[in-house]
């Protein structure tokens, strides 16, 4: 889930309604700059896949679902 959050009052208050909410629980607010630095490093993860390609094969599949 992603939401935008105002800090005002010493709180983070949600600018939009959030789905479902669970009394308790602990959202993570991440800022516009955190949000791109975690975009940039995507392309970089992505190209790290081939990587691990040896494992998709038929022999491995068995353990795909644990």
């Amino acid at each position: 889930m992603s939401i935008k959050a105002e800090y005002r009052d010493g709180v983070f208050a949600p600018l939009q309604e959030v789905e479902e909410p669970t009394p308790g629980e602990v959202y993570e607010v991440l800022s516009e700059g955190e949000l791109k630095r975690l975009a940039a490093d995507v392309p970089w993860l992505k190209g790290s896949e081939r990587n691990f390609e040896f494992w998709a094969n038929e022999e491995d599949a068995v353990y795909d679902s644990l």
